[in-house]
């Protein structure tokens, strides 16, 4: 299963890229149990999505996106969503730029 918020083993959370799989650094859940983007190093994005919300790849709740990822996209270049989500969806799932 494609997890977008993984558990640590010291009962942090960390998110996860949906681009590249990449994962932030620990940090906790705030009072509503969810991760607060000022939280993070500056620099990830969250697509905002309620926590019991099912995304077709399976996963749940909000999408984030890495500083890495976040620059190449502001820049225009089109990114492939990590391989584990788009086998699951069974499409290309592309993404150029955030106008796109």
């Amino acid at each position: 299963m494609i997890a977008n918020v993984v558990s640590t083993s010291t009962g942090g959370v960390r998110v996860v890229c949906e681009f590249c799989g990449r994962k932030s650094r620990a940090v906790t859940l705030n009072p509503r149990g969810r991760v607060s983007l000022f939280d993070l190093a500056p620099g990830w994005t969250e697509a905002p999505y309620s926590p019991s919300f099912v995304h077709v790849d399976g996963s749940v709740g909000s999408l984030w996106t890495c500083p890495a990822c976040t620059r190449k996209l502001d820049r225009g270049e089109s990114l492939t969503r990590h391989p584990d989500r788009t086998s699951l969806v069974g499409a290309s799932s592309r993404v150029t730029g955030w106008l796109a």
